[in-house]
């Protein structure tokens, strides 16, 4: 069902000689083609994708150019170069291009949401799909006691970071929500360079598989034993690298995406400044596609 999924999310590639031809960027996605103010600029946007996208997708065509990575998607060359050490370069451009094109993927300017008064999830009943019975809105409520304290919990773990990287908010086979950073190329779909887990990870954005306004349903992961995990309450700055958990306790092992935030100075530096971090981060929620966000947490894969 996974691969039907897939299949039917994705168009394919020229073929050169029956084999799909290496990575190639489609026009930045149409939501953010603008701009996506009042978080990032029209020229910060461009940046992040017709120059750094760009330039990942450049990279790991070089590197797999003449080995069988070259007819592999993105997500599937993460997967498969994760535990080679000797193709370290070439999971770390498919893993950034990955999670870049989730990320913006996730975003949409204020000015242009469907409905003005959508500053965060529905709460009432039936407004949005359910996922074991929850709204999504009741589980940030649940497990994190508010939307201010879920945005306090994403925004701590990326102020903690003093590195590039990413910041998530997953929800686990049981419809349990947590915040997990990962650093540098890493990605929730693998820990620590090791593959652990469903390999049906949507990537048709990052590699011109989907058309341009398309973007991810949703995303699978399982994570390892090592992964970091912010807590949603106070102290709310201190992260165990050696546990997982959510803001009611240990989360599973298979991990689903909802949104990432990039963690890299070069998304803010240019609307922000070099110490416009916490402004940068503010700003997310502005222009964050909750719309999006409920379609993946209503995803329902049991």
């Amino acid at each position: 069902m996974l691969r039907a999924r897939l299949s039917r999310c994705a168009t394919a590639l020229p073929r050169v000689s029956g084999v799909r031809s290496l990575h190639q960027l489609p026009p930045i996605p149409s939501a953010i083609a603008e701009g996506c103010e009042p978080f990032l600029s029209k020229r910060t946007t461009h940046l992040l994708w017709t120059q750094w996208q760009a330039g990942l997708l450049q990279r790991l065509n070089e590197e797999a150019k003449g080995t069988l990575h070259a007819t592999e998607s993105v997500m599937e060359t993460v997967m498969s170069t994760a535990r080679d050490r000797q193709k370290i370069l070439m999971f770390n451009y498919a893993s950034l291009a990955l999670n870049n094109s989730f990320f913006l993927s996730g975003l949409i300017p204020h000015e242009a949401q469907g409905t003005r008064a959508y500053p965060q999830p529905y709460t009432h009943i039936g407004a949005i799909p359910t996922f074991y019975g929850k709204t999504l809105a009741t589980a940030i409520a649940d497990q994190f006691g508010s939307l201010p304290q879920l945005k306090l919990a994403v925004s701590s773990a990326a102020m903690s970071m003093v590195s590039g990287g990413w910041v998530w908010l997953v929800k686990d086979e049981h419809g349990r929500l947590g915040v997990v950073p990962t650093f540098g190329a890493g990605t929730v779909l693998v820990q620590n360079r090791r593959q652990c887990g469903p390999s049906d990870l949507i990537t048709a954005v990052q590699d011109g598989k989907m058309t341009p306004d398309a973007a991810p349903e949703s995303s699978a992961a399982e994570a390892s034993g090592t992964s970091s995990k912010a807590q949603a309450s106070p102290p709310l700055s201190r992260f165990d690298n050696l546990s997982r958990s959510s803001a009611n306790g240990a989360i599973g092992q298979h991990l689903y995406p909802l949104f990432c935030i990039s963690v890299f100075e070069h998304a803010w530096l240019g609307d922000y400044g070099f110490w416009g971090k916490e402004r940068y981060l503010t700003h997310f929620w502005d222009c964050l596609n909750w719309e999006r966000v409920e379609r993946l947490w209503g995803d329902n894969r049991a």
